[in-house]
């Protein structure tokens, strides 16, 4: 009688028992629970590389446009700041590059010494400048040129709000160039 009122009492006993006693599809509420955070540094962690590739880019394209200051071919052609972001790019993909997502400054000094006591390309908020206030001097035979580039190269994953940086949904790809200019007069 006893054991007949205990399964009268709960019948569902049975069910529950065998439901927790049931090991099918564990393996994929586990994997349910850990998978946003894994495709999240998955995709972090292709994203930036991605983002250190296309800054070697950048570097190289500001090399091949600065040979252009520095053997005189862009003073001999009056190249504004424009046309030499436009070279910028003619030196990389044209699917990765975009002019107006580029910040430049060119400024000639007198010495190699000087050249690390040039202002920075961001305000004392750490903003970036505008391109108003930016200086453009590529200089002349035999000056030491300084060409200072920021790329801001458009982050996906800072669209999941993860970014740590004011800038939000883009990073900003550095590079900065000093040489001296050839005696080309």
């Amino acid at each position: 009688m006893i054991g007949r009122l205990k399964h009268t009492r709960f019948p569902g006993r049975r069910k529950i028992t065998s439901f927790a006693k049931d090991r099918e599809g564990v393996t994929a509420v586990e994997f349910s629970m850990v998978a946003l955070p894994f495709f999240i540094i998955v995709f972090g962690i292709i994203e930036i590389g991605v983002s250190m590739f296309v800054n070697r880019m950048v570097d190289n394209s500001v090399i091949s446009a600065a040979r252009l200051i520095r053997t005189g071919q862009a003073q001999t052609a009056a190249l504004s700041a424009d046309q030499f972001k436009t070279q910028i790019c003619d030196f990389m993909p044209s699917f990765m590059c975009d002019a107006d997502r580029i910040v430049v400054e060119v400024d000639s000094v007198g010495s190699f010494a000087d050249a690390g006591s040039t202002d920075s390309l961001y305000d004392a908020e750490g903003n970036l400048k505008d391109d108003d206030d930016l200086a453009y001097n590529i200089g002349g035979a035999g000056n030491i040129v300084i060409v200072k580039v920021i790329y801001k190269w458009p982050m996906m994953t800072s669209a999941l709000n993860l970014a740590l940086d004011d800038n939000g949904t883009e990073r900003y790809l550095t590079s900065t160039l000093v040489f001296r200019n050839e005696p080309w007069e």
